[in-house]
Parts: C-alpha cells; structure tokens; sequence
C-alpha cells in the first residue's frame, strides 16, 4: 500500500473540471484551494470572490476610503477634501473625477457644498445641512455607485459613474465622466420620497433609478427626460434600504437592488428574516400591459451578481452553472454594534451559505465590506 502509485490529478479530462471546480467545499476558500493545484486547474474556473475588509489604518492613509467598481475599477475618495479618482488596482492606471462635492447646476455653473474635514472636533466630516459624520465609516454609509463601461472600451474612456450622497440633499442622483469638471445632476420625478435615489442603474442607453417606496424612475441618458415610472416588484412587504431605513422595527424585511446585466436589467430582492437573509429572488425588466413591470425569473442565466452596501456588479459563469449572488449583509449604526457576514447563494441548487463572518473584537472598518471584482 505504501508503494501504491498515487493518481495524476492534474491530468483529469479538461470537461470534468468546471464540474468540479463548482462544488469545491465553499465559494471562497474552496475556488481559491481548486485553482491552486496546477494550471490547467486554473484555467478551467475563474478566480475566486475577493472580499475588501478596509481595515482603519493610521496615518497617512486612514483618510483614503476605496470603494470597487467593477473590471478592476475603483473609486477612491479623500475624506479630507472630498476630491476623488478612478483607480484599477492591476493595471495602475487613473482617471480625475470631480470632488463629490463639485455640482453643475441649472445654469451650466458649479455648486460646491459645504464640506469640513474636522476629526479633532469630534465628528470626521460635517456637510451641508447640518450633516454630521462621526467616522468615516458613517460618511462611507450614505454613498453608492453604479458605473457603465463600454464593452472594449479602452482604459476609462466612455465610462460613466453614477453616484448620490445625502450631503447632496434632494438630488436624484448624479453622473459624470472621467475629466468632468463636476457631477451633473438627474432629478427625481415628483412627488418625490426622500432625499434621493438608493440604487440606480445603467442599462441600454437609459438611466435607473429606485425611490425609497420601490418605485423605479427611467431616464433617457442623453435628453435625461423621465420615460418611465415602474411599481415595484409584486408581493415585496415591508421594502427598505440600508441608507435611509431603520430595519428594527421588522421581523422579516425585504432589500431590493439592481443589476444591469449585458442584456438585460435585473432585480435582486433579498428577503431578511432575524437579521439573516433566508430567500433571494430575481425579477427582469419586461414590457407588461400597463407599461414596463418587473417580471418574476427563475434565475438571470450564467452570471455570477455581487451585491453590497456600495455597488452592484456581475461577472460571467461557466456554463450551466446558473445564477449565483454574492452578498454583503450588516446593519451598521453608529450606536449599536453589528455584525457582517457575507454570503452565496446557488439559484441553480437552492443553496444558501455564509463564506464569511466578522468576529465581535473586528478592527474598526473605514467603509463596509465590499466585493472586488477583477
């Protein structure tokens, strides 16, 4: 038995492996042990999810707060001044956004809103209104992104970064591009339910963005004229979202947010039970009678959807693998201590499992967990 030849698990057929691949142990640390054995092993799976854990540092660089796009993107924020830049970690390349707080107004000028970088008062940052944020983790709650790239568009050219603050006040959310000047401004369609939009997307040469009621506004992304107004997903009780709601007065709670997907534009509703996720479901932008609806789907094709508190993106899966969501879940308070744990859920097999958990004593973090995406 000692002497007993071992197998050559390196040379198993090439058509075995991405079956495999799919089941190894977990969907982290089991994609990440598979694609280490040999090269062909490699090949045949794409790389495994990276989580960023931004830890707070010292400085000079605990003011830095980065936040993933997609395709390597992402955007990196100064919280001293609010100035801000494109980044793409393999590459080193850049691109100048303006500062988040830089808005082109009616008349083609710039609006600059009130802005104090003041940590030894007490708070990190104050802002316009009477905003206060106590650390930069509070300022990082209050921002989302979305960002369309071009298929083939060489380094960042063409790209478009959506983006809303709530410093921003009622602003539905704003857009610019790479070497802009300052961010321009979509407005909400009255009546108007919040400050401003928690999720937008960008999908086939229109803009979308989701009220705080679930209602969708579509915008033409050239004119900026709305096109339409879409209800929310059918049977979604008690919806909230992490930037404006407080989840504690539900048992069970839904989360929706979007996905714009090459040929389609999706919607992801988490369904929250104990503070767990327990169900996720996806809707597809269709025409209905009444106009545009969101259409229930059994899954979004071969695509793996990665969802946190900043951003959604996607990246293509092998075949027959199904749907799968990657998900950040915390409920960060300044008050109440919370826990993060991120998650996969299989559409294809029904499954559900949690591939990472932050311990009680974690470092104190400078943004939210977010999935990076090469």
């Amino acid at each position: 038995m000692a002497n007993q030849e071992q197998p050559d698990w390196s040379s198993l057929p090439l058509d075995l492996l991405p079956l495999i691949g799919q089941r190894s142990r977990d969907a982290v640390t089991g994609v990440a042990a598979f694609r280490s054995v040999c090269r062909a092993w490699r090949a045949a799976v794409g790389p495994a999810p990276r989580l960023l854990l931004p830890r707070a540092g010292s400085e000079p660089d605990q003011h830095v707060l980065v936040f993933p796009l997609s395709r390597g993107w992402s955007v990196v924020v100064d919280a001293r001044d609010a100035s801000c830049h494109l980044s793409h970690l393999a590459t080193g390349a850049t691109a100048a956004l303006p500062k988040l707080t830089a808005v082109r107004d009616g008349s083609g000028g710039t609006r600059h809103i009130e802005y104090e970088h003041r940590p030894d008062a007490g708070t990190a940052i104050y802002s316009n209104d009477m905003f206060f944020y106590y650390t930069y983790l509070d300022f990082a709650d209050c921002l989302r992104f979305a960002v369309h790239v071009p298929p083939g568009a060489p380094a960042a050219a063409g790209m478009t970064v959506m983006m809303y603050h709530m410093m921003q006040g009622r602003a539905g959310m704003l857009f610019c591009r790479p070497g802009d000047e300052a961010w321009a401004k979509v407005g909400k369609p009255a009546p108007t339910i919040g400050p401003g939009f928690f999720d937008f997307a960008y999908h086939d040469g229109k803009m979308f963005g989701l009220e705080s009621n679930g209602v969708m506004a579509v915008y033409d992304a050239v004119t900026l004229d709305v096109l339409n107004l879409v209800q929310p997903p059918p049977a979604t009780p008690n919806l909230v979202n992490k930037m404006y709601d407080s989840v504690a007065e539900f048992e069970e709670f839904n989360y929706v947010h979007l996905v714009a997907l090459p040929s389609k534009l999706v919607l992801v509703r988490t369904s929250v039970k104990s503070s767990r996720p327990v169900a996720f479901s996806i809707f597809e932008l269709g025409s209905a009678p009444g106009g545009l609806a969101w259409l229930k789907a059994m899954d979004a094709g071969n695509y793996d959807m990665f969802i946190d508190g900043y951003h959604t993106t996607y990246r293509e899966s092998g075949a027959n693998c199904g749907t799968r969501i990657y998900y950040v879940h915390d409920e960060h308070w300044s008050v109440i201590p919370s826990t993060t744990a991120a998650y996969c859920y299989s559409m294809h097999d029904n499954k559900l499992e949690c591939v990472y958990r932050s311990s009680e004593d974690s470092p104190e973090l400078s943004t939210k967990p977010s999935w990076f995406v090469p």
